[in-house]
């Protein structure tokens, strides 16, 4: 790969019209910015200038992808001799599976499409606990603002700005009607961290009339994966954690393009992976495409060894890990997560009657306190 200031010198010398080079993503940035402080013929040369391609990582065996340099190689003791640390986390082996049928068939495919999908969207930096009481207060605060006419066309005008017009707009105190934000902001640290994912689901939520059928929610959302396992700018649903976790909870057997079955890795994931690392260089890893391909593929293949599903195996590791470190009485199963939820609002789970009706009333009593 060339120097940028190999490169600058070879642009400015006569003979340089039919040579070409290769740049990484970061180069033709820099490059992109120095010359955007000139004009003259630089257009001549932008045209004619492309972008390195990508390497196709989720292509790549985690052998190969150790090969290339582009990730931490891992120190393969961490998954020999496994048994009985999977046992701790066999629990969860069916997680997303449960998941997925309970929040279907109490709420029904459209609205259990998108309670599905806010849990992901609050997922980062949450328990589990905290992750539904965000997503049950999200979920009724939309239906709230969708059902109202009077406030539907604010929720409309509201959800079509960018994150950061939004953000400010509320800082300003502009939508305070609106209880599908105004209901998480008390119980969010980092509002602004979810807006960008929260607006253009709604968006899109909007655009298919407030009614989500599976196959195609899913299919819009999928629509962002690369080979490289980065996704497009035009993403529903960013950062891949995010992502593999949308798609995981709403259709647990989807396959992506080559067959790429998307795996969900959090910090839990990568403490599994790189015990030794400090949590700020994990969530560094988890931010590098390559590294986080890599941990998924690590994954898929214990999966195979195991005879599980990829899933199946990244949320055994991932309970099992939580226990190691916190204790068996962490948030680890979603009914824990609503018995905790109730016991805050002393509501015991006997009083939400019928089973048949008992998800839909924890979201209704959890989403409206």
């Amino acid at each position: 790969m060339i120097k940028l200031t190999d490169l600058l010198e070879n642009i400015i010398k006569e003979d340089s019209s039919n040579k070409q080079f290769k740049l990484n993503p970061a180069q033709y940035k820099a490059l992109g910015q120095i010359l955007s402080n000139f004009n003259a013929d630089i257009d001549s040369i932008t045209l004619n200038m492309d972008e390195a391609p990508k390497p196709e990582y989720t292509k790549m065996t985690p052998d190969e992808l150790e090969a290339s340099g582009a990730v931490v190689a891992i120190d393969k003791s961490v998954i020999s001799n496994l048994s009985t640390f999977l046992e701790q986390g066999m629990i969860a082996k069916n997680w997303y599976e449960d998941m997925n049928k309970k929040m279907l068939d109490a709420l029904g495919e459209s609205d259990g499409c998108l309670f599905l999908i806010l849990m992901a969207i609050f997922s980062p930096q949450n328990k589990l606990s905290q992750n539904f009481l965000l997503a049950a207060k999200c979920y009724e605060g939309i239906k709230s603002d969708i059902n109202d006419s009077n406030k539907r066309e604010a929720f409309i005008s509201m959800i079509s700005l960018d994150a950061n017009t939004l953000y400010n707009k509320l800082k300003a105190g502009e939508y305070k009607d609106m209880a599908s934000i105004q209901k998480i902001i008390p119980h969010s640290l980092s509002v602004r961290s979810y807006l960008s994912n929260l607006t253009r689901v709604l968006r899109l939520y909007a655009a298919k009339g407030f009614k989500f059928n599976k196959a195609d929610v899913v299919a819009e959302i999928a629509k962002a994966f690369t080979p490289t396992g980065a996704l497009t700018k035009q993403t529903v649903i960013s950062a891949e954690k995010v992502f593999s976790f949308t798609l995981n909870l709403l259709d647990p057997t989807y396959e992506l393009e080559g067959g790429w079955l998307p795996v969900t890795m959090d910090t839990w994931m990568a403490s599994f992976f790189y015990p030794q690392m400090s949590k700020k260089d994990k969530t560094k890893l988890l931010g590098k495409t390559a590294n986080y391909v890599y941990m998924a593929k690590l994954t898929q293949e214990l999966a195979s060894k195991f005879g599980m599903k990829p899933i199946e195996m990244q949320a055994i590791i991932w309970v099992a890990k939580i226990k190691e470190k916190q204790g068996a009485n962490y948030d680890v199963t979603f009914d824990n997560a609503i018995k905790k939820n109730l016991d805050k609002l002393k509501v015991k789970v006997d009083e939400m009657g019928d089973i048949k009706t008992f998800y839909q009333k924890v979201i209704s009593v959890v989403g409206k306190s």
